[in-house]
């Protein structure tokens, strides 16, 4: 019995050691906020909480502040990526209120390298201060999200128009709080967590990128169902409350000559058409251009710099035509 217990002891302490190597291993080894699995994973331990409007899920932490895949990022007293803003519109000045989820929030990239930004300046270069685009984009969030923080919460910036910002995920169901010790503090189980998902897609067949984001539209997919009912929503609400309201589809940067989703996109702008809103497709903006060239980094397809001023552009003609008054 005395040699069962020694061994046992042994064993617990063997795996304890091997597990605090592990650790401290992977700690120093993404140290440098390489690796897209952790640094969304600190992202949302340090800058989000749970929301207590209902349907929202989750939202930022008003105040707070990190670097994340080696780029700051600071969320103003509202809750938003952006500076600080009244709730009353300036005298003279056109709001316009970019709702949408990891991409409008700029993941990956600066500030001043978000869409919304790049939108701010070339409407501002033909005089400073004119045009205000606040940037409410929160990270694995969907429409009907984004809708549920807008009906109970941004209208209040009054803005002139809002522009919901559409990615192919965003027919995703709205996720649940699911948590236990090792993923709230455990860099190493993060780790770990993202090799096994690439190991199911590549030899257990799990559904790849291009599977996965065809089979949130299958019919009686329930996100989608959800999306559809929260543009309904939106449209409604921002009818009845008098603000213009655009819809931006932004394409997946993965493949772009040969685009595996196009008929995604037909199916959005079927939606933004039912109800007679303005819509825009950014794939044509970016025809042409090396997939890659526009990403955050070589493994994360997010949208840099360089594609958020072209999706800028695209976005400002737009507005310009569907919207001359104010423009």
């Amino acid at each position: 019995m005395r040699n069962f217990l020694t061994g046992l002891v042994v064993l617990v302490i063997t795996v304890a050691v091997g597990l605090a190597g592990l650790e401290l291993m992977v700690r120093v080894a993404y140290s440098d906020g390489s690796n897209f699995d952790i640094e969304m994973w600190r992202y949302a331990q340090d800058l989000k909480q749970v929301s207590e409007i209902p349907g929202v899920g989750h939202e930022h932490r008003p105040g707070m502040s990190g670097v994340y895949m080696g780029v700051p990022v600071a969320i103003n007293s509202m809750g938003l990526r952006d500076r600080e803003y009244s709730l009353e519109k300036p005298a003279g000045v056109t709001r316009i209120l970019m709702l949408g989820d990891s991409l409008t929030f700029g993941w990956g990239a600066p500030e001043e390298g978000t869409t919304s930004k790049a939108l701010e300046r070339l409407l501002n270069a033909g005089g400073p201060g004119r045009y205000e685009v606040i940037n409410t984009g929160v990270g694995n969030t969907n429409t009907a999200m984004q809708t549920a923080y807008f009906v109970n919460k941004g209208y209040r910036f009054q803005p002139d128009i809002v522009v919901l910002n559409y990615f192919i995920n965003d027919a995703e169901e709205t996720p649940r709080k699911k948590e236990n010790w090792f993923t709230t503090r455990s860099y190493a189980a993060v780790f770990l967590g993202g090799r096994w998902d690439i190991i199911q897609r590549m030899y257990l067949g799990k559904a790849d990128w291009r599977e996965y984001y065809r089979g949130l539209y299958h019919p009686g997919a329930a996100g989608w169902q959800e999306a559809e009912r929260s543009f309904a929503e939106l449209a409604d609400f921002c009818r009845a409350k008098g603000f213009k309201l655009m819809v931006v589809n932004y394409p997946e940067l993965h493949e772009l000559a040969d685009y595996p989703f196009a008929d995604v996109t037909g199916k959005v702008a079927g939606l933004a058409e039912s109800r007679g809103l303005p819509f825009l497709d950014l794939l044509p903006s970016i025809r042409g251009e090396d997939p890659i060239s526009l990403w955050v980094t070589p493994t994360d397809s997010h949208p840099n710099a360089k594609a958020a001023e072209l999706f800028a552009q695209a976005i400002a003609a737009k507005l310009r035509a569907a919207y001359p008054e104010q423009f």
